[in-house]
């Protein structure tokens, strides 16, 4: 059997950490740029305040740009994959933007970006129970103020309500289920991540038809104008979707679902900054204290991370769908994982 050399193994090493950041920059800019886009350009300049079509168009314009880089530029080469497999993960998404939608309107973004923390111990559980996967004392000691500091940063009023909690831990659910399995599903069906997407997106574009009336103004939709203003700023948002959907694959089929959620504490201290930087003059001492502590926290799960990268598994489930696809891709995480 051939062994790879020294230099070989250092190159595929080095090509494989290039690809990771690339990822990963590329998810933190696109989900902060469909953010910005979505708020003053989509829902402010053209008024289009449909969030579920827009998800819908989102997932579209997603599914025809894997079109194009299957057939038009050949950058991947199609699988066909079983829609029963990919059911799971389409209907967690699905069920993450209903109750995302559902919570917003009865919680204040304030109470909704706190109670998203508990995805982090939710994560934790799943991968503990289902999957035998636990993670360093170190590891979990630095999730601690990297919980704390979002909290304190994002906390500023008590306003919660029952029915609100209700449809934000189904949202914290459901966006946990789908964050680990972008990262399962992938090894299980031994796919790359645009493979996948190609089919996840048209499923949950058809799944989120359903919710189009109970959840957007049905009569404001019909009788919403659309404008030049509309086709522009809703299309410069698919692209940074389009850029969300690939890397969020990319990036926890490389990394772990842990990460990946980690990485979402990240993206949200980065919008404070940027509102700070561009929009408000002055940052409260509060917001100060929780984005120290939670930068704190981040240096300390990328430092646990460096030191041991391997993530302690007990136990370990042959899977007969993946076992090549593990042969051939299992440096990835256990080289790349320190981010």
């Amino acid at each position: 059997m051939r062994t790879l050399t020294p230099s070989l193994l250092e190159f595929f090493k080095g090509m494989l950490t290039t690809s990771l950041l690339f990822s990963l920059l590329l998810n933190i800019t696109s989900s902060i740029g469909v953010i910005i886009v979505n708020k003053r350009l989509v829902f402010m300049e053209a008024h289009f305040e449909f969030s579920t079509v827009l998800t819908i168009i989102h997932f579209v314009v997603t599914f025809l740009g894997c079109v194009f880089f299957a057939y038009g530029v050949q950058l991947f080469k199609p699988k066909k994959l079983s829609i029963r497999r990919v059911f799971p993960i389409s209907c967690v998404f699905c069920g993450y933007v209903v109750f995302n939608n559902l919570s917003l309107l009865a919680n204040s973004v304030s109470v909704y970006q706190v109670l998203k923390i508990l995805c982090t111990p939710i994560i934790l559980c799943i991968e503990w129970v289902h999957y035998g996967k636990r993670e360093k004392l170190s590891t979990l000691l630095s999730l601690l103020p990297v919980c704390v500091g979002v909290a304190i940063t994002c906390f500023s009023d008590t306003d919660v309500n029952w029915i609100g909690t209700m449809w934000a831990l189904l949202a914290i659910i459901t966006n946990s289920l789908y964050t680990i399995w972008g990262k399962t599903k992938q090894v299980e069906m031994g796919v790359q991540p645009m493979q996948l997407l190609m089919y996840q997106a048209p499923m949950s574009a058809v799944m989120l038809l359903l919710a189009v009336l109970p959840l957007d103004n049905a009569e404001k939709l019909a009788a919403y104008d659309v404008t030049f203003t509309t086709v522009w700023t809703v299309l410069l948002s698919c692209i940074f979707a389009f850029g969300v959907n690939f890397s969020f694959f990319c990036f926890v089929g490389k990394t772990s679902p842990l990460t990946m959620n980690v990485v979402g504490y990240l993206k949200t201290l980065l919008v404070f900054v940027l509102d700070f930087l561009f929009v408000s003059a002055t940052i409260p001492p509060q917001k100060m204290i929780g984005i120290s502590l939670t930068l704190l926290g981040l240096a300390g799960y990328s430092y646990s991370k460096i030191e041991s990268p391997e993530n302690l598994t007990p136990r370990t489930r042959w899977n007969p769908h993946c076992d090549t696809f593990n042969k051939q891709h299992g440096i990835v995480e256990t080289n790349v994982i320190s981010v």
